[in-house]
């Protein structure tokens, strides 16, 4: 059974996962993005901010909300 600190855990990796998976979307519309990555829109890490996989100011402020 997981502890009150790994589910915390997890929520803020899983935050911090899902940041990076649509960062390279985050402004994009529904149409524009379906155009670009199919019916099922953005599947796998592309490039943001010229890294693969970064994070936003949103992971960012997540993070020191939870530090405060």
């Amino acid at each position: 059974m997981m502890n009150r600190i790994d589910r915390i855990k997890g929520c803020l990796l899983g935050g911090a996962v899902g940041d990076a998976l649509g960062a390279a979307v985050e402004f994009q519309n529904w149409a524009d993005i379906r155009r670009e990555f199919g019916a099922s829109g953005i599947r796998d890490f592309k490039p943001a901010f010229g890294v693969l996989g970064a994070i936003t100011d949103d992971t960012q402020m997540m993070l020191f909300t939870a530090e405060g």
